[in-house]
């Protein structure tokens, strides 16, 4: 499948990607996209910015056949996949080698499961969700789409996540622990309590950030 990255970070997700399955044999990494201007002359280990969302349709006629999100923010993700979702593009799932996803666990389309990641069993795991490296979903867990769950994070038993949710590295959440749309839990917190939608918690136990 020919595919093109969405994001032209040197130092970024982007570069990660490139890295880790830029040899999959059942991939052909072709371009990269962009809708920062200034990015536009940007380029990747030889791939070039192409084009941008308002290009997706002409792209999805000439030159690609899907999409790899190559950003790591939770914000903004569902947008993106919308739009290739709307152009007809595909979004293949990737899973490193070295990851363990459960028999029983799903995968939807354009989750990424990083290097020694786990996804346990009958856990669910919505579009465009990435699990990031070492990352933990213990049995039961079910993540939204457009989630981001950072390296070494630990989701314990059933634990419930919205879309568009960003976990922190090293985070854990208890069984049974529930995040709503759009929050944020903080680096290292241990959540204890439910985290409502669009908040940002931190700490031992996390509680809301004082604004």
């Amino acid at each position: 499948m020919r595919l093109a990255v969405y994001g032209s970070r040197p130092d970024g997700h982007a570069n990660v990607v490139l890295d880790l399955f830029g040899a999959d044999a059942g991939h052909e990494f072709v371009g990269l996209l962009d809708d920062w201007p200034e990015n536009a002359e940007r380029t990747i280990g030889g791939l070039r910015v192409i084009g941008g969302i308002a290009e997706l349709a002409r792209l999805a006629t000439e030159e690609i056949e899907g999409v790899v999100l190559g950003f790591g923010a939770a914000s903004g993700r569902l947008a993106v996949l919308a739009a290739i979702e709307a152009a007809g593009l595909a979004l293949p799932t990737l899973v490193h080698p070295t990851a363990f996803v459960a028999p029983s666990a799903t995968l939807a389309p354009g989750a990424q499961v990083m290097p020694q990641a786990s996804v346990g069993p009958h856990a669910q795991v919505g579009r465009g969700v990435l699990v990031n490296t070492g990352a933990t979903l213990d049995h039961d867990v079910v993540v939204g789409d457009g989630s981001v769950i950072d390296p070494g994070a630990v989701l314990t038993g059933r634990v419930r996540i919205g879309s568009e949710v960003e976990v922190g590295s090293g985070a854990s959440l208890i069984p049974d622990s529930v995040v709503g749309d759009g929050a944020t839990v903080g680096a290292g917190a241990v959540v204890v309590r439910p985290v409502e939608a669009g908040a940002t918690v931190v700490g031992v136990p996390a509680r809301p950030l004082a604004g």
